[in-house]
């Protein structure tokens, strides 16, 4: 067994962690790591991988202590276990299998040849899952059984094939053809899952275009009606202006009014709960606070917006649909039924509290509530797109659970037009 220089080897290996993390940052979601937890974990394992392999070299031992030093950089990232698992088997494997190829190829090399051709195709497969164009929001992206299936099988797989290559006498050309086979399709794994992500992507995007159809096609029935009623009012106005004129000239001014607050319920639309005059918000507002009506025994909405804010209509909208949404279906599983909703601009600040009924939730301030739906694929990251865009305009959210209800305040910094 050739026994190496471990000074060569940690330099190479120090660009071998360089690599992986890199495919880390590509797909797990890293806003919430410790940098400095991080870096130490990463130069924990590199000195211990370095260790490892130059007492060893490629062997069973190595290929152990390397696999669960993946897997624990892994848990650094906030992701979901399924997602994390898939990752650190997608690099360990194509590490393995890029060990094995320079194995088979050149056998024991010395000094720091093998380590160092190993490392240089690591890159090359790097490089080539870096190319991939992944959407930006690909990180939210959360498994489904099948899809777990699916992808975390064939790293599993090549793992448990490569490690019988390793141990087992197969002739040398043989067992690098299967080797290098191996390395081609965990490479096209990742290929696999672009595709899956751009279909979850579509899916999600398609749900997003039909809430928003719904919610037009709401506001046009909405302002149909009102304009309805505003003409058949216009259309009888002379003789509302002499009754009116009657009645001031004879001082029954007790029935002017009221038939003045009858001219007004006339003309009022019970469908039309918001009309701030921005025509995107006024259609999801009055979509939702129907659809909340129509299951809901309370609903009340305090809503004082201009109709012109500094502030995407996209962004509102995706943090008005997913807390309205979530608080709607947490109060229809309760006994009150309840739904408070207040919304209004303040010196520049946009305040947002939402008060519903709830129950099954721990008492005290809550984090991003998981979801406990089982299709994790559409459902749960409602939440997360919202915190995102709290972030944007450099706010702040908060959930509080108290008494059997859910209180959800949102603070977004936005100046006036």
């Amino acid at each position: 067994m050739t026994a190496y220089n471990p000074v060569i080897v940690l330099i190479v290996n120090i660009l071998r962690v360089f690599l992986l993390k890199k495919v880390m940052d590509i797909f797990l979601q890293a806003e919430d790591i410790e940098n400095k937890l991080l870096k130490t974990a990463l130069g924990i394992y590199c000195l211990l991988i370095t260790i490892v392999y130059s007492i060893f070299q490629v062997s069973a031992v190595y290929e152990i202590c390397n696999c669960l030093g993946m897997v624990s950089l892994t848990c650094f990232y906030q992701d979901v276990w399924k997602k994390r698992l898939w990752v650190s088997l997608m690099l360990f494997s194509l590490d393995m299998a890029g060990s094995l190829i320079v194995l088979f190829i050149f056998g024991q090399l010395a000094e720091f040849q093998q380590p160092a051709i190993q490392a240089l195709l690591l890159l090359i497969c790097v490089t080539a899952i870096s190319h991939i164009s992944y959407p930006d929001n690909g990180k939210e992206m959360a498994f489904d059984r099948k899809q777990t299936l699916l992808l975390i099988v064939i790293p599993a797989m090549s793992v448990m094939i490569l490690s019988v290559l390793m141990i087992g006498n197969l002739e040398k050309m043989f067992a690098l053809l299967i080797c290098t086979c191996t390395l081609v399709i965990n490479i096209s794994v990742f290929y696999l899952y672009n595709v899956l992500l751009e279909n979850y992507i579509h899916l999600r995007e398609n749900d997003t275009y039909k809430q928003q159809t719904y919610a037009y096609q709401n506001q046009l029935e909405v302002i149909t009606e009102s304009q309805n009623n505003i003409r058949a009012l216009r259309h009888d106005m002379k003789n509302h202006i002499l009754a009116l004129q009657a009645l001031v000239q004879k001082s029954e001014t007790k029935e002017a009014e009221d038939y003045l607050n009858s001219m007004w319920h006339f003309m009022a639309n019970p469908q039309e709960y918001v009309a701030t005059g921005n025509d995107t918000i006024d259609s999801l507002l009055n979509y939702k606070i129907q659809k909340a009506n129509d299951v809901l025994d309370l609903v009340e909405t305090q809503i004082s917006i201009p109709e012109q804010l500094n502030l995407h209509s996209f962004d509102l909208n995706v943090v008005l649909g997913n807390l309205l949404d979530n608080a709607i279906e947490a109060s229809m599983q309760t006994e009150d039924k309840q739904l408070r909703m207040k919304l209004k601009l303040d010196k520049g600040i946009l305040f947002l509290n939402i008060r519903n009924s709830c129950r099954g939730i721990a008492e005290g301030k809550q984090n991003i509530l998981e979801t406990t739906k089982p299709d994790k694929v559409n459902h749960g990251i409602g939440l997360k797109n919202v915190q995102k865009i709290v972030e944007k305009y450099h706010g702040d959210m908060e959930l509080l659970c108290e008494d059997g209800f859910m209180e959800t305040d949102i603070m977004m910094y936005v100046k006036n037009l």
